[in-house]
């Protein structure tokens, strides 16, 4: 009984530890987009109904637009509303914090022969959270990363008992997914690829040369084409939301993708500012997708390759390389993997935290252990910056802007040119006042190409002007300073990289309405600056 408590309690302090780190996190900043998934939420539960129309851009009024995370809006803005902003983040730190344990006990079912994964799992899922950091806090996105862990949980369960009964599950997994992120979108890609792997498993366990593959949990091609119903049934299901086919109508206007060379989030971590924790993880999982390949075909050893992990490890890796945004998911379905080939690589003893016959130095770790969690809870604890309102606290956004327009009420018919990334604090800070563009519809189709792409040619020198006239603009609010990058040590002086170089686009928008007679700054603080068109 001493060793499970002793268990028990170092896995409680690890998750709690983590639980605090994100938490921490998710104070440090503010999401830009938090504002419109709030109003969003606000406008649901008050009229009991889902959005079908466009209200917030004056460019895309009245244009048909569907909220595929209408019910993670809701929930956040009730959350908001009734408990207030620390529930809210107590609420999507616990997301991740629930989808690390249920991964956790996934490879302690399926993946793992003997407990002896306690070490390897702690250090690469605090490696994984931390990587993850800069896409978790108040991101609706992590709802997607929490259904993933459930749905793997199905996989694998299924993989190991053939026991169709399970698959079931999937059902309303997807149709709540497809409730509050395009993430679902994903998740069937998923299944499609565990269909076609299972079969290309069968098939070639059929031949001698390809022995070196592990076909421990493989399948029958009728437990295989059994899997194929199910596929489809996940797809209906994701039918069973308020827009119906609307949802894949809506989505299919999202093939131009030129957001993925705009939107920092949605480049490779490789780009400045370079993640270097993501960069340590992928080269981790590469490393070992290799070994494990170079020692399944040796013949010295018996090492065996689960096609399985090695293929959709891979595929997510190749998503990850491309972007930024994808590497939380490269973290979760690369992870079994990597506990796999490390416990088996160092063939560890059942744990020696809680193994009596080694000896009784390794003992002396325990409270070491313990005291280093509860330290780094202390930390993070009184770290926080515990405010209760992020929107008037922050100093990252133009909260006095908005409130001189709030307070000149002869701004309020001029028409409204607003940098993107302000767009969502501005629908929850200044509803009232309709927007360019904000992080919704950024890539709805608009004038043959993207309203981004509309967007950024306002900072082209030769089509500025020509872009203010035909939109009819007479207000404009952009930040006063240009969001210059500065190098770290290691990017100066190993890298080689030039902080001048990096930073010397012009702004042509803001120079245009400083020399032209036609604008005047009309409010201007360190943040921001209004500019109004002359009459």
């Amino acid at each position: 009984m001493k060793k499970i408590k002793f268990l028990h309690v170092v896995w409680a302090l690890f998750y709690i530890t983590i639980f605090f780190i994100l938490l921490n996190n998710s104070y440090s900043y503010l999401d830009p987009d938090l504002g419109w998934h709030l109003k969003v939420g606000e406008q649901i539960l008050a009229e009991k109904s889902i959005p079908n129309a466009e209200l917030y851009n004056y460019t895309l009024e009245g244009r048909a637009w569907v909220d595929h995370e209408w019910l993670i809006n809701g929930a956040t803005y009730w959350i908001y509303h009734n408990l207030g902003y620390l529930a809210l983040n107590i609420f999507f730190a616990s997301i991740i914090v629930v989808s690390l344990i249920i991964i956790n006990l996934l490879i302690q079912k399926y993946i793992l022969e003997e407990k002896n994964g306690l070490i390897f799992i702690i250090f690469f899922q605090t490696i994984g959270v931390i990587a993850s950091l800069p896409h978790f806090g108040i991101r609706m996105q992590e709802i997607t990363i929490l259904n993933l862990t459930l749905l793997f949980s199905i996989i694998y369960h299924y993989n190991k008992n053939q026991n169709a009964k399970i698959l079931f599950f999937l059902f309303p997994l997807f149709a709540f997914w497809a409730s509050v992120h395009a993430g679902f979108l994903i998740g069937l890609f998923i299944l499609f690829i565990w269909f076609f792997i299972k079969l290309f498993e069968n098939l070639l366990s059929r031949y001698k040369y390809f022995q070196i593959i592990d076909y421990k949990n493989k399948l029958t091609i009728k437990q295989i084409t059994i899997i194929l119903p199910f596929f489809f049934g996940a797809i209906i299901s994701t039918l069973i939301t308020p827009y119906g086919l609307r949802l894949y109508q809506f989505l299919s206007d999202y093939q131009n993708t030129i957001y993925l060379k705009i939107l920092r989030e949605w480049q490779p971590f490789y780009y400045l500012p370079i993640q270097y924790w993501q960069l340590l993880y992928v080269g981790v999982v590469m490393s070992i997708i290799i070994l494990v390949l170079v020692y399944a075909t040796a013949k010295k050893n018996d090492w065996k390759i689960n096609l399985w992990d090695i293929s959709i490890s891979l595929i997510f890796l190749f998503l990850a390389l491309k972007s930024r945004r994808h590497f939380p998911l490269l973290f979760i379905i690369s992870f079994p993997l990597l506990i796999y080939f490390f416990t088996n690589f160092f063939k560890m003893p059942i744990d020696s935290f809680i193994n009596k016959k080694l000896p009784k130095e390794y003992f002396i770790i325990k409270p070491y252990i313990m005291i280093a969690m509860l330290l780094i809870i202390a930390a993070k604890l009184i770290g926080a910056n515990y405010i209760t309102d992020p929107f008037i606290s922050t100093n990252k956004f133009p909260r006095d802007a908005i409130e001189f327009l709030k307070q000149n009420p002869e701004f309020n018919n001029l028409k409204l040119f607003n940098k993107y990334g302000w767009g969502g604090y501005l629908i929850w800070m200044l509803p009232e006042k309709k927007l360019f563009i904000d992080g919704r519809l950024s890539q709805f189709p608009y004038a043959e190409h993207t309203l981004l792409e509309e967007y950024l040619e306002f900072f082209q020198e030769k089509k500025v002007e020509k872009k203010i006239k035909d939109h009819n603009i007479k207000l404009v609010l952009i930040p006063q300073k240009e969001n210059y990058y500065k190098l770290n040590w290691f990017e100066k002086h190993f890298l080689l990289l030039n902080e001048e170089n990096i930073n010397k686009s012009e702004n042509y928008l803001k120079k245009y309405l400083n020399n032209s007679l036609e604008w005047a700054i009309a409010y201007s603080d360190d943040v921001s600056s209004i500019y109004v068109k002359n009459k």
